[in-house]
């Protein structure tokens, strides 16, 4: 009701708002009113909804650093909290016990070192960690006498903790040449990239494609392209990591049952496919393809009796025997004989003889493959594209760049950008 030259209110309101509408999850109901307008609009009247899923990265806002200044910055950050929990002089404290060289610009840029001596580097790293153990003690002892839930404390713990764990993911302190600490081999599983922004992960949308951050998930009306469910995933997460919540939080906002789900690849596999399928969703997704080396005859190719034990090679040639596999299923070797005078060999194997795994779901996974080549398929498949073009506009409108900080402030930054595209 206002006029256009009129004042609405101070920033701080606004951000208030923001923050209050975060910490209680409200911000779903702004996105649920998007939903209802379309739905007064005309749209979303069909009572069994299709839908169409895909992810798209969201680069975190975090500031991802390496190894020596992750850590470097976290042994300043548990001082910090020291300082304020016991009313400490900073310069008395760092100075006391050789901690300077953490309070300057940066921590490499603050030690004398040539980068491509190894030696030294590896000795650098001993005295970070030497450090961050000189930190971890003077977290302990300023936290004496203090209740372990003590609010006071609370921040002090959580850096306490986050130090300990990134000396246990990036840093070997007794490896086996017993040379002294080192740099981890390797990536570790679930790694912290950024101590400003702990939940990002680095992500990978394709082999050549990396990034850092976090993943938006959402789930897309088929028909008119409404937008009917978001979801917020770590960076590393597999794409269709939640994908049956992500439909029933859908089904829940549209007040319909969704009959069908269409997405890529990664939403083909037979773990997402039983979980859409408990809930008496269709799925419509390509499946992974079959393993083996390109130009050679793949394990669809083979004829499978496995009830009688045996399967059939491309030549007509019957498995000479079977052997129970780890994970479930078996596998089947061919006769050397036969295999090494086949005219078919080249396309098949360059070992003496051919064996093939099948595993639990290798025959389902051949069925769907064989559907998936169907016009009847590619037709329905073909509307898997409208998610995209939904992706599209949410980066327009800023989901590609994180504004804020933690994943729970993204998850609301992805909710209010689908809000703004249904409008």
């Amino acid at each position: 009701g206002l006029e256009l030259d009129e004042k609405l209110c101070a920033k701080s309101t606004l951000q208030l708002f923001r923050s209050k509408l975060i910490v209680h999850e409200r911000y779903q109901q702004v996105f649920q009113a998007s939903i209802d307008a379309c739905r007064k609009s005309g749209m979303l009247k069909r009572k069994k909804l299709e839908l169409a899923l895909d992810t798209t990265p969201i680069f975190g806002r975090g500031a991802v650093k390496d190894t020596f200044n992750l850590i470097s910055d976290q042994i300043r950050k548990v001082v910090h909290e020291i300082v304020l929990l016991k009313s400490h002089d900073l310069e008395s404290l760092v100075a006391e016990h050789g901690l300077g060289r953490h309070f300057g610009k940066s921590f490499k840029s603050e030690v004398t070192l040539d980068w491509d001596d190894a030696v030294q580097k590896r000795a650098l790293v001993g005295q970070l960690v030497a450090d961050a153990h000189v930190a971890l003690e003077l977290a302990k002892g300023a936290l004496r006498g203090y209740r372990k839930d003590a609010q006071s404390t609370r921040i002090l713990r959580e850096a306490r903790d986050l130090l300990a764990d990134l000396l246990l993911q990036d840093i070997e302190e007794i490896p086996p040449d017993e040379g002294g600490p080192r740099i981890r081999q390797g990536t570790s599983p679930d790694r912290v990239v950024s101590t400003t922004d702990q939940e990002m992960r680095h992500g990978r949308k394709s082999q050549t494609k990396r990034f850092d951050g976090y993943k938006a998930s959402v789930a897309v009306e088929s028909v008119h392209g409404v937008i009917v469910a978001t979801d917020t995933l770590a960076g590393n997460a597999p794409d269709s990591e939640g994908a049956a919540g992500l439909v029933t939080k859908a089904s829940r906002t549209c007040k319909h049952r969704v009959e069908r789900v269409i997405g890529d690849t990664a939403y083909g596999s037979m773990s997402t496919r039983k979980d859409l399928e408990d809930i008496r969703v269709e799925v419509i997704a390509k499946t992974p393809p079959a393993g083996g080396k390109v130009g050679r005859y793949r394990v669809d190719d083979f004829k499978i009796e496995a009830k009688r034990g045996f399967a059939r090679c491309p030549a007509g040639k019957r498995s000479v025997r079977r052997a129970p596999i780890k994970l479930g299923g078996w596998r089947y070797v061919f006769s050397s004989a036969d295999c090494l005078a086949c005219p078919l060999r080249n396309k098949c194997t360059a070992a003496k003889a051919r064996s093939i795994n099948v595993g639990e779901h290798t025959q389902e996974l051949k069925r769907h493959r064989k559907r998936q080549r169907s016009q009847s398929f590619r037709k329905k498949y073909r509307r898997r594209v409208i998610a995209e073009h939904r992706i599209a506009r949410l980066a327009q409108l800023g989901i590609r760049q994180a504004r804020y900080l933690g994943r729970s402030k993204v998850a609301f930054q992805l909710s209010i950008a689908a809000t703004v595209a249904n409008l």
